[in-house]
């Protein structure tokens, strides 16, 4: 596939750094005001974590005699997804032992020029909890969640089969410390209603939904009525989740954990469950799991991107595997107004670089 040749990249021209664009500006030296005139035009970098707004639903908009605050501009939102992040094994060791943004030295600029960076955070966070009795268990050091707010992470998806590695009582941490950080989860709470939560975000008149899911075993990592784990894929929950949810936002996301592994094409449970969800109101869905890209199509007028493979993850050394999208959107409201899939190819100690 040609990553290229799907729309325009909405996050081109948020790049510049603050300093540079206040500067343009003639506004470096008015600090907060000259920052805040730089929003209002649109440019600049996204909120950061601790004013990141989340809200349930949209304010109930008030007359005013003012200009119009930046919250009610109309402008339109960037969202970038990623695939897989594995902070585990040799990528935790080599995190440890540097002292710069490994593993997102070459993507946080990239990163940072977002509204939304939303990622798949495959492993479990935490120094909690023993090995579960699987094939393949990670745990990273809680450096981790600085690491990912600092590469600009708002959003991470905890619904895979690698965030219940290290049992409940570590999954129930990783979920207690990632708020502390400005970083929301979806796909996982302390129970099954949390973990079936959509999240929602409102920046100027649109707001956006977000709800995860995994489908690959061990299906125990999933939560139940009174423990913590994440949100299963299950035909009948999910369409009730989001036949709920897009009511309650302008554009609805779906961000799935699924597919088999090392198939460079969808299988027809991961068509039939991306179909039922934009049946039932989603606009857009998401996937990763099967560490190889996977196609994209649209239905129904709306996009599906089966997956996005790898993003951080160490061991992926063949020209397949390390290579991975990033996906990128402008939303106005409830349309989509562009995409693009950004090459990523992974290197040394699982860190990626973009193509």
């Amino acid at each position: 596939m040609d990553c290229q040749r799907h729309g325009n990249d909405p996050g081109g021209a948020r790049r510049s750094t603050r300093r540079q664009v206040l500067t343009a500006l003639g506004l470096a030296g008015f600090g907060a005001a000259g920052l805040g005139i730089a929003r209002a035009l649109g440019l600049g970098a996204r909120p950061t974590p601790t004013t990141r707004p989340r809200v349930i639903a949209r304010p109930t908009p008030t007359a005013m005699a003012t200009p119009a605050p930046l919250e009610t501009l109309d402008t339109p939102v960037s969202l970038v997804f990623t695939g897989d992040i594995m902070l585990g094994r040799t990528v935790n060791y080599e995190m440890l032992r540097s002292s710069h943004d490994f593993p997102f030295t070459h993507t946080t600029d990239f990163l940072h020029g977002f509204d939304l960076t939303i990622g798949n955070l495959e492993c479990v966070v935490s120094r909690l909890g023993t090995p579960e009795p699987k094939t393949y268990t990670v745990e990273a050091d809680p450096l981790g969640f600085q690491r990912l707010v600092d590469a600009g992470f708002s959003v991470v998806s905890v619904a895979n089969n690698h965030s219940g590695d290290y049992g409940k009582a570590a999954f129930a941490d990783m979920l207690g410390h990632l708020p502390k950080y400005g970083i929301t989860a979806i796909g996982g709470g302390m129970n099954e209603a949390e973990a079936h939560k959509p999240a929602y975000f409102t920046f100027g008149t649109t707001t956006i939904g977000l709800l995860a899911y995994c489908d690959i075993d061990p299906s125990y990592f999933a939560a139940t009525a009174t423990t913590p784990g994440h949100a299963w894929l299950d035909a009948d929950a999910m369409a009730a989740d989001v036949h709920a949810a897009h009511k309650q936002c302008d554009f609805l996301i779906v961000f799935t954990h699924w597919g088999t592994e090392y198939h460079s094409d969808q299988n027809s449970d991961q068509v039939d469950m991306a179909h039922l969800a934009i049946d039932r109101g989603a606009s857009l869905v998401v996937g990763a799991h099967p560490h190889v890209i996977q196609p994209s199509e649209i239905y129904r007028g709306k996009l599906i991107v089966y997956s996005l493979g790898n993003f951080v993850f160490d061991y992926m050394t063949n020209p397949v595997t390390s290579h991975g999208h990033l996906l990128t959107l402008s939303i106005h409201r409830s349309r989509l107004l562009s995409w693009k899939l950004v090459d990523a190819y992974i290197g040394d100690w699982g860190e990626p670089a973009l193509g």
